[in-house]
Formats: structure tokens, sequence, C-alpha cells
């Protein structure tokens, strides 16, 4: 009769203590002989929404490069709009040579201007080298005057990817070839292009002027299919962003149904088992009142 009575107590006192336990971490699973099943659901739903925060970190550090390339590019179009309507006014034949030399220091200036853009920098990686990003992609060689007469890439060709969900994989990046200097049949140097265009207008030949129009007109398509790729894969990411983040609030409620304690339903079953202990203690109190005193008496 005492064991069962010990054994009764110590029962209720272990079923005490988890209450207590789930309390205070606010789960109702807390190791896996709690719940083995739950457990298991819990584990589960934790790896996957570990892997799916990483995901939204790839897509978070990814976007100020997209944003960032295609502002560049961007200010690159306006260049190239406003070197076209210069070559334009530059072609026409009542222009002085006076007023030719004038324009071809405005289109030296765009020249410069689209190699700094080319040379942008972001969080300290050059955006336009390929995967050789800690140098700058393109490098100019200048005359006695200080113009700038060539410039080379040195940089690559390979995209830099980054896993945005399970099996999807992107590139961020656009190259300086594909942006700047394309080899196709349809590509256009665009910095050989704005050095012919200057070149031309100091020579005065307004022929070569006519025919660099159509350069232009090319580059600034070429210029626009880029920003079209980086927001295709942006907009890509904003949707593979959001899906992710709702798969991780679902992922919370399967977690949270399945290890989270229910505070009123432990309140409720706490009060329940410091009852059953109390009426435990009373009643073993009544059953081994009996001492080695009573025998003697």
């Amino acid at each position: 009769m005492t064991d069962r009575v010990l054994n009764n107590i110590n029962t209720q006192t272990r079923r005490i203590l988890d209450l207590q336990e789930q309390l205070a971490t606010g789960q109702r699973v807390n190791r896996p002989s709690d719940d083995a099943l739950a457990a298991r659901r819990g584990v589960a739903a934790r790896a996957e929404i570990t892997k799916n925060e990483q995901y939204l970190t790839n897509i978070t550090s990814a976007s100020p490069h997209l944003l960032e390339s295609e502002t560049s590019i961007l200010t690159i179009v306006d260049n190239q709009r406003r070197a076209y309507e210069l070559t334009l006014s530059g072609a026409n034949g009542t222009m002085s040579q006076t007023q030719r030399d004038q324009i071809a220091i405005e289109i030296n200036q765009i020249l410069e201007g689209i190699l700094v853009e080319a040379n942008h920098v972001t969080n300290g990686r050059y955006i336009f080298g390929g995967t050789h990003t800690l140098a700058p992609p393109f490098v100019e060689t200048r005359d006695p005057d200080g113009d700038i007469t060539s410039i080379s890439y040195e940089g690559n060709d390979d995209k830099i990817k980054i896993t945005i969900s399970d099996g999807i994989t992107v590139g961020i990046n656009e190259t300086g070839a594909d942006v700047f200097t394309p080899t196709g049949p349809d590509g256009v140097n665009i910095f050989n292009m704005l050095i012919d265009i200057r070149d031309n207008l100091r020579a005065g030949d307004t022929e070569l002027l006519q025919d660099r129009l159509e350069e232009l007109d090319l580059a600034q398509d070429q210029l626009l299919v880029s920003t079209a790729r980086l927001g295709a894969v942006q907009n890509r990411m904003d949707r593979v962003d959001a899906n992710t983040r709702l798969t991780n609030t679902q992922l919370e409620l399967v977690l949270s149904d399945n290890i989270d304690a229910d505070f009123a339903d432990v309140m409720v079953n706490l009060n329940a088992q410091e009852n059953a202990f109390q009426a435990s203690l009373s009643a073993g109190a009544r059953v081994i009142q009996p001492s080695l005193l009573d025998f003697i008496r």
C-alpha cells in the first residue's frame, strides 16, 4: 500500500512538472518522448523554414545588384538618346565645323560618363565584370591629350548565379560583353561607336555620321534588351520571395499546431493536476497513518 501511494504521488508530481515546463517554454513538445509523431513533424517544419529563410536571404542580397545594374543601364540609355540627338545635329550639312567641334566635346563627355557607369561598383564589387568582380572590367587607353582612343573589356562572360528555391537557380548579372561589347552580328560596341562619332565630328564627315545613327538605334535596343533581362529576373525573384514567405507562414502554423502549448488548456490541466496531487497526499496520509507506535500500543 505504501509503494502504491508513493508511486501515485510521484506520477502526479511528474505530470505537474511536465505542465509547468510547458508553461515555461510555451511548447507542448519539448523532447521526442513527449510526442514522437508531433516532434517529427516539428523537426521537418523547422528544417523547411530554415531552408526557405536562406533562400529569402539569397534573394534579398541579390536584389541590390539587379537594381543597380538596371539603374546604370538606364542611365546609359539616357546618354545614348542624347548622343543620338547630337549626332543627328552634327550630320546636318549646314552646321559649321566649329559647331561640330563643340558637339564632339559633349560626345566625349558622354563617352567618359558611360565608362564610369560600365565600371560601376556595388558593395565593393564591379557589377559588369561577370564573375571577375574585384577589378574594373573596362580599361581605357588615352592619347597625349587625355582623350580615350580605345576601351578593352577585362572581365569574363560568366554569370553570377544564386539559388532562390528548390531546383531554381538564376543569374543576377549582365556581363560587360553582353551590354557594351557584344560580338554577335547585330551587336554594337558602344565605346567604339562613340569614339568614332567624336572623331567623325572633328573630321566633319557628315556621311559617316549619318551611318552612325543606325548604330545608335541598334545600341539603344541592345541596352533595352539587357534591362528587360534584368527586370525579368527581378520579377521572378519577387514572385518566388512572396511564395516562399507564404509557405513559411503556413509552416509556422504547422509547427505551432504540433509543438506549441495551448496556455489556457495547460492552465486548466495544471490546476486539475494540483488538485489531484493534493488528493493523493491526503489519501496517502490516511493509508500509511499506522506507525510502529500504533503497533506498540
